[in-house]
């Protein structure tokens, strides 16, 4: 049996595939604007809120309780 390869996901664009959109990046794990935004305050706070928003879109969506 075949196992499907993971498709690392952008940690950006919530719940979207990583698309090597950052030059010279090869994954999420060396993309230098995921560094950006996790070393500064306000856009990691942002990224948590849209987060946040995400998760609460997708308990509340189409197929929940």
């Amino acid at each position: 049996m075949t196992r499907p390869i993971p498709t690392p996901q952008c940690p950006i664009r919530v719940g979207e595939p990583c698309t090597l959109c950052f030059p010279g990046a090869s994954g999420p794990h060396d993309c230098g604007l995921v560094y950006l935004v996790q070393t500064d305050d306000e856009l990691r706070e942002q990224l948590a809120e849209k987060r946040r928003e995400v998760v609460s879109a997708r308990k509340s969506g189409p197929g929940a309780p």
